[in-house]
């Protein structure tokens, strides 16, 4: 078989127009593939891409944040600064004396009195003929100088109709003092009886005159006026009860009286007072006894006396005679209760009638120096955190001082005083 030569060689393959195309082609960077859970679908079906809804929320919530901070500032906003206010402690070991109208050495005081009743039934033991004297407070008035009077046991009133009443124990009648340019007469509370038993004493509100100084010339300056009625006057027959069992009903009476107004006082204490245990008398009078069917109603009236000082005279007075150097500034007690007062002489003192008393006081005491907290406000409010030191130079009392700011990149005091708030630190 004949073989071309031209049969030997395979000519070259002829290139399409698609070839050609194909050859000026640069290579492409490869092609991210993307998957479904680069999408999501909307109610409608249509795709939409995940980050803008990302973006979305993130921005809400800048937002959220944004508006919480600028809520949290303005609500909590505000200030609190710890005082540490001077103080000093000391231990108290001395002896005083105190009266209502006070000298520069002497405490001042005042009295507060609280009256109550109680009465107990016993068994009558039998009829028997007696006679009781009435009796009435009257108030007594010195008119005539500022010296202090005394009147003496038994001394009479007389009142208009001729009637005698006469007190059972000596009494002091303050002299006069001058209130407003005015001159006031002194006067005392006291509880006269009738100079006789029988009814014909008892008898309505009145005046009296004081028969002793008719040839005095204090006889016309001083004078009395009843109080309350006189009662109690009875001359003819009564139920008796045994005197064993009266005497046991009034200590009866008198322990349960005598506990109720030692309640009544401490809880009754004005603020701004203090009021000591043993500075507190209670006093009982007896009332007429009445009787009825076979019972005798034995009546008593218990009257408490209570001393009270002034808490801020009682802690300057203190410190005036415990520290060699006192300043005068206004100054408290911290515990009160760690101080004991005892009155001397307590069963011949009379504060309420004798005007003045001696007392000791013995415990350990801290004293400290008060600084007007509103007024400390007031100067601060809407001023620069760094004003602090010069505002508190004007303030003598305090000792040191800490501040926080709310929120804690203000740098300025709130301009309502009500956003300040003070706490004292006091030495244990």
């Amino acid at each position: 078989m004949k073989n071309s030569l031209f049969n030997d060689i395979i000519p070259p393959r002829k290139k399409s127009i698609r070839d050609i195309q194909n050859s000026h082609i640069k290579p492409q960077r490869p092609v991210k593939k993307i998957s479904e859970e680069d999408f999501e679908y909307n109610l409608n079906g249509n795709i939409k891409k995940r980050n803008s809804s990302r973006f979305i929320i993130w921005f809400v919530i800048i937002i959220a944040l944004a508006v919480f901070t600028f809520v949290f500032s303005f609500l909590f906003s505000g200030a609190k600064i710890s005082i540490t206010p001077k103080q000093n402690k000391t231990f108290v070991d001395a002896r005083f004396t105190a009266a209502i109208e006070a000298r520069s050495d002497e405490l001042p005081y005042e009295i507060m009195t609280i009256e109550k009743t109680g009465s107990k039934k016993i068994l009558a033991v039998k009829k028997e003929q007696i006679e009781e004297k009435a009796s009435g407070k009257i108030i007594i008035f010195n008119d005539f100088s500022s010296a202090n009077q005394r009147l003496l046991i038994n001394t009479r009133f007389e009142t208009p109709n001729g009637l005698i009443y006469k007190i059972n124990k000596s009494v002091v009648v303050p002299g006069q003092k001058k209130e407003n340019g005015e001159i006031i007469p002194g006067s005392i509370e006291v509880t006269v009886y009738a100079d006789e038993a029988g009814e014909n004493f008892n008898i309505g509100l009145t005046d009296f005159i004081i028969p002793g100084f008719k040839s005095f010339p204090q006889f016309d300056k001083f004078y009395a006026r009843s109080k309350t009625p006189m009662t109690g006057g009875f001359a003819g027959e009564k139920l008796i009860a045994d005197p064993t069992d009266v005497e046991n009903a009034k200590n009866e009476i008198h322990s349960e009286l005598r506990t109720q107004l030692l309640n009544e006082a401490f809880s009754q204490k004005p603020d701004g007072f203090y009021l000591f245990e043993d500075a507190v008398f209670v006093e009982f009078e007896s009332e007429q006894t009445e009787g009825s069917g076979d019972k005798v109603e034995v009546k008593e009236k218990a009257i408490l006396y209570g001393v009270l000082f002034n808490k801020n005279e009682f802690a300057k007075y203190i410190a005036e005679n415990t520290f060699a150097t006192f300043d005068e500034s206004l100054v408290e007690i911290s515990d009160i209760t760690a101080l004991t007062l005892t009155v001397l002489n307590k069963e011949q003192s009379r504060p309420w009638e004798d005007k003045e008393f001696e007392f000791t006081i013995k415990g350990n005491v801290n004293i400290i120096w008060v600084f007007d907290e509103e007024r400390l406000k007031q100067d601060l409010a809407g001023k620069s955190k760094a004003a602090f030191q010069t505002i508190r130079s004007g303030y003598s009392s305090i000792e040191e001082a800490e501040i926080i700011l709310r929120p804690f990149w203000k740098r300025t005091f709130p301009n309502k005083i009500n956003k300040i708030k003070i706490e004292r630190i006091l030495n244990k």
